[in-house]
């Protein structure tokens, strides 16, 4: 019996016996199948998923990218993974005059600011976000390509535990624009700073016609149309180039130094086998549950039906005591699959949970994703372990039998999560409680009648029966090394037995009496001389002979057919 995962429900669905063909009623069979699938439908929507497992919009371990989303709005988080995290982010994100401060009295923005002037003097200064030239009497600024503002309250930074201040003053976040541009671009992106010039770009160029067709300006003007020539003078590529260069280079330290960090580290371990030890009491409980719920349902309502006419409450109590018993006995005889649920469930966990925050380095992973991944490897672990391990020793057919239902269930899994997804953005089904329960009863029983249809198809189905009766008389050259290798233990192992019945005292006697014989034998010069020495050697050992010891005996003997010669010590 092959055991399979399904949908956050039971350890250890087993597959289907095959049917015979010519059962008289293989629906009713299908639907006592269905039936069993609803139950365990139950046991998980109301108990076993929502009292062991939260899966949480971002998974269990705070990512810069989803606290980064969570700062812009996205609402769907329920706060962060690790509330440290969130403390560190409510106390340092903060940006006022003393921050500004500090972020602009930096070793190297003083030290690039000064440099700044004297290639200006020299006229090799150019504007980072023009490409012009400085003249020697503009007036310039260096802007922090990233903001400073941006960087102080930046999520990611915070969690990263990374210094701000030291950040913002590396050379790439460092470029050098006239005062009018950097003053105007503030704390915004270039990507905000471009819209809105792209934005105000015909009443500027209005203006500047305007300003320019005068032929005497004030000094007020003056300071206005430089002011706009110089923000219509702003390349908007080179502004963009200059922040993803510095973007980037900003972002790749924040990950290096968050993502090696004992603090990540310690957390995507804590969370790794606190949601392993949780799917494995949920997996260990849902065969226990499933073994109980059987054996009531198989023996109550014989007990029900067999006291309609006299119903004693004593003796009902004492059956139903005594049903509860023979559960939990046979509970007791699948110790087994109860640790082997355990022990898959844990792995399951450890491994969904990796791999969940994994992906939310990147992007991150909705609820629904989130237990789409938890399942899924918990049918992997379990199709893994029938293919390489094969506990059973199944043949190879079986073997693929046994993982194409893995499979089956898998995908069932996948189904059941998207119509239960898909159920939740009813707003008529959105009732507390009830809702969560109804929705997820249903998307468990659409993925229990779907893997019971695949299972009953891979069992009945003739395509399936010659495919697998192919495969188990395929051996490949492995197979069959490994079998020429166990027949040479076999023979040894036999070869070893037979020495060991050997009597070593009796064994030694006869050869030392074969290499006195053999001595004695290469001494003789003659006939006559080995003659003698045979006959001594015949009397010395009583050596029985199949003739009487005379020449016209062994004549007669040799002439028989029927003879067989012997000698015998």
């Amino acid at each position: 019996m092959n055991t399979i995962e399904t949908y956050g429900l039971v350890q250890n669905l087993k597959t289907t016996q095959s049917v015979n063909t010519s059962e008289k009623f293989p629906v009713r069979d299908l639907l006592n199948q269905y039936q069993e699938v609803i139950i365990k439908s139950l046991i998980t929507s109301f108990g076993l998923d929502l009292l062991f497992v939260k899966d949480r919009h971002g998974g269990d371990v705070d990512t810069i990218h989803n606290v980064r989303a969570m700062q812009n709005g996205d609402s769907r988080f329920d706060g962060y993974a690790n509330e440290n995290n969130q403390r560190d982010y409510d106390a340092q994100r903060g940006y006022d005059k003393s921050t500004s401060a500090k972020y602009h009295s930096h070793k190297n923005y003083i030290n690039r600011n000064r440099e700044g002037a004297v290639q200006k003097d020299q006229g090799i200064l150019d504007d980072a976000y023009t490409g012009k030239r400085f003249e020697r009497n503009e007036k310039i600024d260096l802007d922090h390509v990233v903001s400073a503002k941006e960087i102080q309250g930046d999520a990611g930074r915070i969690l990263a535990g990374s210094d701000g201040v030291d950040l913002a003053n590396q050379s790439t976040n460092l470029k050098h624009t006239n005062r009018s541009v950097n003053r105007s671009k503030g704390a915004k992106t270039a990507k905000q700073f471009n819209d809105s010039l792209d934005q105000t770009r015909p009443d500027r160029q209005k203006r500047i016609q305007e300003l320019s067709n005068k032929s005497v300006l004030d000094d007020r003007e003056k300071k206005e149309l430089n002011k706009l020539t110089q923000l219509e003078s702003v390349d908007a590529k080179k502004m963009e180039n200059a922040e993803k260069t510095a973007r980037d280079h900003y972002d790749k330290q924040l990950e290096r130094n968050y993502y090696t960090s004992t603090k990540f580290l310690n957390d995507t371990i804590k969370s790794s086998c606190k949601l392993g030890f949780k799917m494995g009491l949920r997996q260990a409980l849902g065969v226990i549950l499933t073994e109980v719920v059987l054996v009531v349902k198989a023996e109550l309502p014989a007990l029900v039906k067999s006291m309609k006419t006299s119903f004693d409450l004593k003796l009902f109590f004492n059956e139903t005591a005594a049903i509860m018993k023979r559960a939990f006995k046979r509970v007791c005889q699948k110790y087994k699959d109860i640790i082997r649920g355990f022990k898959d469930g844990v792995l399951a966990g450890i491994l969904s949970s990796l791999v969940t925050t994994l992906i939310n380095i990147f992007v991150t992973s909705a609820k629904n994703i989130v237990k789409i991944i938890r399942e899924s490897l918990s049918t992997v672990v379990e199709a893994l372990k029938v293919l390489i391990l094969n506990p059973e020793n199944l043949p190879p057919g079986e073997v693929m039998k046994s993982v194409a239902v893995l499979i089956s269930t898998g995908a069932s899994v996948i189904l059941g999560t998207v119509v239960m997804e898909a159920m939740r953005k009813i707003p008529a089904l959105n009732i507390p409680v009830v809702g969560e329960v109804l929705t997820t009863f249903v998307g468990a029983s659409v993925t229990g009648l779907m893997s019971i249809s695949l299972i009953y198809y891979i069992e009945n189905s003739k395509n399936v029966k010659k495919i697998m009766d192919w495969l188990n008389q395929a051996k490949s050259s492995l197979d069959s090394k490994i079998d020429d290798f166990k027949k040479i233990n076999e023979d040894l192992l036999l070869y070893v037995t037979t020495l060991e019945k050997i009597d070593l005292d009796q064994f030694s006697k006869q050869v030392e009496m074969t290499q006195e014989i053999a001595h004695q034998m290469n001494a003789a010069d003659s006939d006559i001389e080995i003659n003698r020495i045979l006959s001594e050697i015949v009397e010395k050992y009583k050596i029985h002979l199949s003739y009487d010891g005379t020449i016209d005996g062994l004549t007669d003997f040799m002439n028989n057919p029927t003879s067989t010669l012997q000698f015998k010590l």
